[in-house]
């Protein structure tokens, strides 16, 4: 039995390495049928889709690098292992896709001050690529959406919520080719596809918000939200008629992990026997109720700064 509960943790770690993996390979693909079905149709909007789409390539690579290195680094020289990396790389990130919103802004600006017609035989083309990466964008939401399930990571949690966000964006992508295939003998077809790409821009305004803000909180060793400092204080009013004071409560996270510093003080007249009775019923109530969780009790006759 307990070999089994040991494997399972390193075989999800392995899971999802590969799935980032294969995010990865599929990533730079669609990038490859992008950059050809952009050219020949002379689109923005898939333009806009592309450099969106490094952005997303990026994100995944970054993310398969820290996989990789917690799961084959070792941690001796950083004690709390690797989960900033996944930070950084959120930033790195949010650093791409701000460029790509400012080229794509740019060439929506000249494009609504001179139109350019599409070329139609590229239309056709550009669809049925868009289609492909709209079936594996879908496929890629679902399929790391339900790893994320059986076993919380952020890095999946962000990139299933990319996929999701990639394929709101694809099916965007081919309404507007759509539209400018069908209207395409129309003055005012023209005008179709730099509109797309402005949409596309404020998508990406929104994940650069939301990856950004996301990164920096980590970085800045942000207190865990409030619905689980809600739990850490009822698992201490449990034992409340066990130490005498709180004197402090610290929590941040990293990467996946939670790592949680309670201070109590307690009677001086107990033993310490039974002072590591309760620090153990709390540290066991609590990591078994915050996933991914250390939980470090340590006696305090003050508080601490």
């Amino acid at each position: 039995m307990s070999h089994n509960t040991e494997a399972r943790p390193v075989n999800h770690s392995r899971a999802k390495e590969r799935s980032i993996l294969l995010g990865l390979i599929l990533g730079i693909f669609g990038l490859v049928t992008g950059v050809i079905a952009a050219v020949i149709a002379n689109s923005l909007t898939l333009e806009s889709e592309i450099l969106k789409n490094i952005g997303l390539v990026t994100a995944v690579f970054l993310s398969y690098l820290s996989i990789r290195k917690i799961n084959r680094g070792k941690t001796e020289g950083y004690n709390y292992g690797y989960g900033k990396l996944e930070s950084v790389s959120g930033l790195i990130v949010a650093a791409v896709l701000v460029i790509s919103l400012i080229i794509i802004i740019g060439h929506a600006v000249e494009r609504f001050q001179h139109p350019v017609e599409l070329h139609k035989g590229g239309l056709d083309l550009a669809i049925v690529f868009s289609a492909v990466a709209l079936l594996t964008s879908v496929w890629l939401w679902w399929h790391d959406y339900h790893l994320t399930k059986e076993e919380y990571s952020p890095v999946l949690e962000s990139l299933w919520r990319m996929y999701r966000f990639k394929t709101i964006a694809s099916v965007l992508v081919i309404i507007s080719l759509s539209l400018s295939a069908l209207f395409n003998d129309q003055p005012w077809a023209s005008y179709i596809d730099p509109v797309g790409s402005v949409i596309i821009g404020l998508f990406i305004v929104q994940s650069i918000y939301n990856i950004s803000t996301m990164s920096v909180y980590d970085l800045l060793d942000r207190a865990l939200e409030e619905s689980l400092q809600i739990v850490i204080l009822r698992e201490l009013a449990q034992y409340f008629d066990d130490y005498e004071a709180i004197h402090g409560i610290r929590s941040r996270r990293s990467g996946a992990n939670v790592y949680v510093e309670i201070f109590l003080e307690f009677d001086g007249d107990k033993k310490m026997a039974d002072v590591q009775k309760v620090i153990e019923a709390i540290k066991s109530g609590l990591e078994s109720k915050i996933t991914g969780s250390e939980i470090v009790v340590s006696p305090a006759t003050a508080a601490v700064a």
